[in-house]
């Protein structure tokens, strides 16, 4: 290969499209928006109770997720950008990008302090409340819960 030949190789290379990837801003921004999210959201979150009461730990249905359309772009208002700044900044922890729902953000702390190593498909997929008690059942040894998939 000559480097004339290397030379377009490498620049075909880098003209090749790359899909983009949905960042955390703008999954938090979208749900502080469709959600009308206000400063008051920030106690609440410094609030959230770890512990679920034990007669929810039984295990009897499964929440999947509802669909939720955000966009690739957020443009925020000055208030909008700081408490999403705000939000990502309290709960920082990798499943904050797959919240959504105001619910989602407040149990993705204790569900990643639980498991921090769930799979993308499930974060996707089932509602966090669901992902919580199925590990805080197993976490309880009071029984064996089925898998999350045998229940579905």
């Amino acid at each position: 290969m000559t480097f004339l030949q290397h030379i377009r190789n490498e620049r075909a290379r880098q003209r090749k499209k790359k899909p983009l990837k949905r960042e955390v801003f703008n999954q938090i921004c979208s749900l502080v928006k469709q959600y009308d999210l206000k400063e008051s959201f920030l106690s609440v979150l410094d609030n959230v109770e770890d512990d679920l009461s034990a007669e929810n730990l039984k295990f009897t249905r499964v929440r999947l997720k509802t669909p939720m359309e955000s966009s690739l772009f957020s443009l925020a208002t000055k208030d909008e950008y700081s408490l999403t700044m705000s939000i990502i900044s309290k709960v920082d922890n990798a499943y904050l990008k797959f919240a959504n729902s105001p619910e989602e953000i407040l149990l993705c702390g204790p569900l990643c302090r639980l498991n921090p190593s769930l799979t993308n498909q499930k974060l996707m997929r089932y509602h966090f409340e669901t992902l919580l008690l199925h590990e805080r059942a197993k976490a309880s040894n009071s029984e064996v819960p089925p898998k999350i998939d045998e229940v579905m």
